[in-house]
């Protein structure tokens, strides 16, 4: 892991969903020039060579649902070739295509929620949220191409209406064979500016690793998806608890805490950052709350595993041991207070402190008395 984060795109061409359309526009395209049948086993092969090549190569670990959908619909038809008579109407494979493809779309859509909530549920922890990313991301490339193709059928219906029926040439063209392809050529456009254009605005946001108990990284994710995914995956938090001649600091969580508000706890939790070091980070938190960090050396304590209802987190724990109290006379510190361990241990169990503490209260009481008998020896 590095000292500092790289800025890189917060998404990656992965999460263009709209590039699953590809073997769809290559047969719409396919059958202009050669059969309808012919065209259909080429972009079925295609679509075939891009999910497994896509499957094989994705290591981003996203799964593409629209290449999925526009892949199962091609073998359909390919299917469909090998029954006697006439499956799709002369020059009308363009227009089938989008209607076959645009009925799962609007049923993606319109069941969106529950979509998602399947993969966070069902999915092990590690796979979940790449399902759930994935997921979310095939519902996007599906309200843009949802919205094409209504405008796309309103424009017929009024074609239609006006020309009582009959349309011309160069509009039955235009209606039925250049804008079904072009619909799915401008998601997959539109879909790759709104990505460049999000990581642009995200250039400076930070973001987390994700890790398993064993504290490995096995992903990243925004700081803002750690509250918003709650308790999904695990993210590694840092918690520095400052001692003070054998007693303890503690203050009052901020009421904007994901859980516990309010309770008593150390002053410093916060977040590691994606490609920062443990060193880094508690560095980081220590100059965001004393502004000088010169003098202030705390000393990893314990990492375990802590998750509930509101979070699932691996926590590091950090003992900073201080000789003069005045160095937490601070604006951000005005509520706390030095506690001595009886005092902590008549109010243990009554639910004044964070889940937090009292989980961690045993070890560290027995690392600072310690600690306090080394320094009297």
């Amino acid at each position: 892991m590095k000292v500092s984060m790289r800025h890189k795109g917060v998404l990656s061409s992965s999460f263009n969903m709209s590039l699953g359309f590809f073997p769809v526009i290559v047969t719409i395209i396919l059958c202009e020039f050669i059969t309808q049948d012919t065209a259909i086993y080429i972009g079925t092969s295609m679509g075939v060579a891009y999910l497994f090549y896509s499957t094989r190569n994705n290591t981003s670990k996203i799964p593409n649902f629209i290449l999925y959908i526009s892949v199962g619909i091609l073998v359909l038809l390919t299917l469909s070739t090998f029954i006697p008579g006439h499956y799709i109407p002369a020059r009308s494979l363009p227009l089938t295509l989008e209607v076959s493809i645009l009925i799962p779309m609007m049923i993606l859509f319109q069941h969106k929620r529950q979509f998602i909530n399947h993969f966070l549920e069902k999915k092990e922890s590690c796979k979940r949220r790449f399902f759930a990313q994935g997921a979310e991301s095939a519902i996007v490339s599906a309200r843009i191409v949802l919205i094409f193709g209504v405008l796309h059928f309103i424009l017929i219906s009024l074609g239609i209406l006006s020309s009582k029926g009959q349309l011309d040439k160069e509009t039955s063209i235009l209606f039925y064979k250049v804008i079904p392809p072009a619909i799915f050529a401008l998601a997959i456009v539109l879909n790759q500016i709104g990505i460049r254009y999000f990581n642009k605005l995200m250039l400076h946001t930070e973001y987390v690793p994700i890790v398993d108990t064993k504290g490995n990284v096995i992903g990243k994710s925004l700081a803002i998806e750690a509250l918003n995914y709650k308790h999904k995956y695990i993210n590694p938090v840092i918690r520095i608890a400052v001692s003070v001649n054998g007693k303890l600091f503690l203050c009052n969580r901020s009421m904007k805490c994901s859980f516990d508000k309010g309770k008593a706890d150390y002053p410093m939790e916060c977040y590691l950052h994606f490609n920062e070091t443990l060193t880094c980070g508690v560095e980081r938190i220590l100059k965001q709350s004393f502004g000088e960090t010169k003098g202030l050396h705390p000393t990893f304590s314990i990492n375990y595993h802590f998750e509930n209802k509101q979070t699932n987190r691996l926590i590091y724990l950090f003992l900073l041991e201080v000789e003069d109290e005045s160095i937490l006379n601070l604006p951000r510190f005005k509520e706390g207070k030095l506690w001595g361990f009886q005092q902590i241990e008549d109010n243990l169990n009554k639910n004044f402190f964070s889940e937090c503490f009292e989980k961690e209260y045993e070890h560290l009481k027995s690392v600072i008395d310690i600690r306090e008998r080394y320094k009297v020896s």
